[in-house]
C-alpha cells in the first residue's frame, strides 16, 4: 500500500492560544511494500507524521493518500475504520494497551471489534501469536503474567491479527534489553520478507536503520529535511552531527580506523558484516571477500 503526503501541514490545537506546528509542508511517498525508517530528534515531528499514515490525525493543510483513499482536512471520521485495519500502528510501549483476561482474547479483540466472526477472530489471533513466537501454552494465561518482552509480542500480535498491509512501529524496542531488541527487529524483518508487510519504523537506533531499512526520512522541526537510502543518509557524518544524529557503530569504528591512517574503501561500511569485509584485506593481505 503506497502512502503519499502532498504538502501536509498539521497544527495542534489550531485556532487557540496554544496552537503549535506539528508538521510543516511535508511531501513524501512511502512506497508500497517498502521498509522505511524515520529518524530525528525528539520533537521533530516523527510521531505526528506516523499518526497521519493511518488517519488517526488529519492534515490541517494538504492531502494524504493512503492506497486509494484521500484524506483531507474536510474528511469525515466516518468510514475510516477499514483503513485503520490495513495500516497497523504499534505505539511505543505497546504492552500498555493490553487489557483482556487472557492472551488469546486480547489478540482476538481487534478483529471481533471490526466485525469478524468470533471463530475467525480466534483463528487470526492464534496465527498472529504464532508469527510473534507466542505458543499455545500461553493462550489462556493473563497477558499481565508474561515477561515484558512477551507482553510486547502479544500487543504486536493484536495488530497483526487485523492482517495489515503496512505496519507502523513507533520506537518498538524501547526499554528492551539487547537480546529482546534483536529478537523483535528480526521478527519485523521476517514479517517484511516472508509476509510481504510494509514497515515504517521510527527509531533512534542507527544500527537498525543500517541493517534493515531500504529508505530513510530525516525529520527536524516538523519537516522532512533529507531522504534517501541508508548509504546516502550516512554518507555525510558532518551533516549528521550538525543535526544531532549519529552514525551506526560499524561506521564509527571505520572512521577510527581511517584516522589511524589505514585505507578503507568508500563508502563507509554501515553494518558489522560490511565492516568485516572491508577490514579483511587489511588484516590478511591477499584475502578478499571471496575467501569467506
Amino acid at each position: 500500500m503506497e502512502i503519499v503526503l502532498d504538502h501536509v501541514s498539521f497544527t495542534y490545537q489550531a485556532g487557540t492560544p496554544f496552537a503549535g506546528d506539528g508538521l510543516k509542508d511535508v511531501s513524501v511517498t512511502i512506497p508500497d511494500g517498502s521498509y522505511t525508517a524515520i529518524i530525528g530528534q525528539t520533537g521533530s515531528g516523527k510521531s505526528t507524521l506516523l499518526q497521519h499514515l493511518n488517519a488517526l490525525l488529519k492534515p490541517t493543510q494538504g492531502t494524504v493518500r493512503i492506497g486509494d483513499r484521500v484524506i483531507t482536512p474536510q474528511t469525515s471520521n466516518k468510514n475510516l475504520k477499514p483503513l485503520r485495519a490495513k495500516v497497523g500502528l504499534v505505539f511505543q510501549f505497546a504492552e500498555n494497551q493490553l487489557f483482556e483476561e487472557t492472551v488469546e482474547k486480547d489478540v482476538a479483540f481487534g478483529p471481533k471489534n471490526f466485525g469478524v466472526p468470533a471463530a475467525e477472530a480466534m483463528e487470526r489471533a492464534h496465527h498472529a501469536l504464532t508469527l510473534v513466537g507466542i505458543g499455545p501454552e500461553y493462550y489462556q494465561h493473563s497477558p499481565f503474567d508474561l515477561s515484558g518482552g512477551q507482553m510486547r509480542r502479544v500487543a504486536i500480535a493484536g495488530v497483526l491479527a487485523m492482517t495489515p498491509e503496512l505496519l507502523i512501529l513507533d520506537e518498538p524496542t524501547a526499554g528492551l534489553d539487547p537480546k529482546g531488541r534483536k529478537e523483535l527487529m528480526t521478527l519485523f524483518e521476517q514479517l517484511h520478507q516472508e509476509q510481504g508487510i510494509g514497515i515504517v519504523l521510527v527509531t533512534h537506533q542507527m544500527e537498525d536503520v543500517a541493517n534493515y531499512a531500504e529508505h530513510v526520512l530525516v525529520m527536524a522541526g516538523g519537516q522532512v529535511i533529507k531522504q534517501g537510502s541508508p548509504a546516502a543518509i550516512f554518507a555525510d557524518p558532518d551533516w549528521l552531527h550538525a543535526h544531532h544524529l549519529g552514525l551506526p557503530q560499524a561506521a564509527r569504528f571505520a572512521r577510527l580506523v581511517q584516522a589511524q591512517g589505514l585505507p578503507l574503501p568508500a563508502p563507509l561500511p554501515l553494518t558489522e558484516k560490511a565492516l568485516a569485509h572491508a577490514l579483511l584485506p587489511l588484516l590478511h593481505p591477499g584475502k578478499g571477500q571471496s575467501d569467506e
